[in-house]
């Protein structure tokens, strides 16, 4: 089966009878011609089987309507659900996203900056930890970090300080004796760190005990057997009241 031979400006240029100026000028400013025809050459792309070439218009306009995504895994749900929000823009704002997951470093993530780069991208969004603001910033295309440290580049944030306040100030309303915050080992640069500032704030005002643990629980060193909530960086669960003993 022979393979069907691609509709070219000259050929529409041929079977309207303009010229290839005519053509161009109908895909890059068509108010710049008349309506009467607008519709010839609409007619003749119907009849032709005339295809975009997205291609063709990037190397004409230099605009991939390309964006480059990196995050650091797609496992956890918070990833994962940024990521689908991202991609349903499209039926809006027709941008194409290229996701790279970025796991092993700061190497492999310049890689992969780079690979995006040759695409051409229009922009990045970077919701890793991994490369500082400063570094993102050199690559010279508007970067946009998602809850991470952003100096020198632009970045969206939730109000780290008040939900974390509304956490805190929930488990202290249901009762809860003693209070634990498990994080990872957050740098203060970090919008994320304000988590960990408002509930040792918060605890603190309301005279609440509480631990801010880097690990598991059971590294406080002890068992407790009254109620205990734990603050997991966003998740807030509640255990079971357990059997006291001293960790040996």
């Amino acid at each position: 089966m022979s393979k069907k031979k691609q509709v070219t400006f000259a050929d529409i240029a041929e079977y309207t009878n303009f010229s290839k100026t005519t053509i161009s000028r109908y895909f890059n400013h068509p108010d710049s011609l008349t309506l009467e025809n607008q519709e010839k050459i609409s007619q003749a792309l119907d009849t032709l089987g005339y295809k975009k070439n997205k291609l063709a218009k990037v190397l004409a306009n230099g605009k991939s309507e390309f964006i480059g995504i990196i995050v650091p895994n797609l496992y956890l749900h918070y990833y994962s659900e940024m990521l689908t929000q991202f991609l349903s823009s499209y039926r809006d704002y027709h941008y194409k996203f290229l996701v790279f997951v970025s796991e092993h470093g700061a190497e492999e993530e310049q890689q992969y900056i780079e690979e995006l780069l040759s695409y051409q991208i229009e922009g990045l969004i970077v919701l890793s930890h991994t490369l500082p603001s400063e570094k993102l910033a050199s690559y010279q295309i508007p970067v946009i970090a998602i809850e991470r440290e952003a100096e020198y580049i632009s970045s969206v944030n939730t109000d780290n300080y008040m939900g974390a306040l509304q956490a805190t100030s929930l488990l202290i309303r249901d009762k809860c004796d003693i209070l634990i915050h498990i994080n990872v080992n957050v740098n203060k640069s970090i919008p994320a760190y304000d988590r960990i500032r408002a509930f040792q704030a918060t605890c603190e005002e309301y005279h609440i005990p509480y631990d801010i643990c880097r690990f598991l629980i059971e590294s406080i060193g002890i068992v407790l057997a009254i109620p205990v909530s734990v603050f997991i960086s966003s998740i807030i669960m509640k255990l079971p009241s357990l059997k006291r003993s001293d960790k040996k």
